[in-house]
């Protein structure tokens, strides 16, 4: 019978990098960024532009990166007219035009748009009259599981 005993240390990897792969345990020296065990590398995150070049009043943090709100209304959908149309294609509980964040000069603000499947703030149900105020490190979520962390950003003058 044969017994396998985990080692005490890692096997390292040769590299001059001092990068080390971040999951619990490893500790892996990263090859040209990616732990050879975990075959992961730290993801980018995209750049932070409005459409029409005006000030950030906050971000939504969603799976495949952030998107930010701008001084108008962000249409959350899979329509055409939403800022995240394309990505929400994979979610098909979310409507086509499910809600609207907006900044009402005070506080980040979202409204559902009668959808079907609703919209939710740290799991309570959002009004699709009066909306719902939304501060930075909440949890929006568009249907079942479309979810967003809210980012604030101090509009810039």
């Amino acid at each position: 019978m044969e017994f396998l005993v985990p080692c005490a240390e890692p096997p390292q990897a040769e590299s001059e990098e001092s990068d080390r792969c971040d999951e619990p345990g490893c500790g892996m020296l990263l090859s040209d960024g990616v732990c050879a065990v975990h075959a992961t590398a730290p993801t980018p995150k995209p750049a932070v532009t409005t459409r029409d070049g005006g000030h950030t009043t906050g971000i939504l943090e969603f799976p495949w990166g952030s998107v930010p709100v701008g001084a108008g209304e962000l249409i959350i959908g899979r329509s055409d007219e939403s800022s995240i149309g394309f990505e929400a294609d994979a979610y098909p509980n979310v409507s086509r035009r499910h809600a609207v964040l907006w900044h009402d000069g005070r506080s980040l603000r979202v409204r559902d748009e009668d959808s079907l499947n609703g919209t939710y703030v740290n799991d309570r149900p959002v009004s699709s009259t009066d909306g719902a105020r939304v501060s930075d490190g909440d949890v929006i979520r568009f249907g079942a599981h479309l979810r967003a962390t809210v980012r604030n950003r101090p509009e810039q003058p």
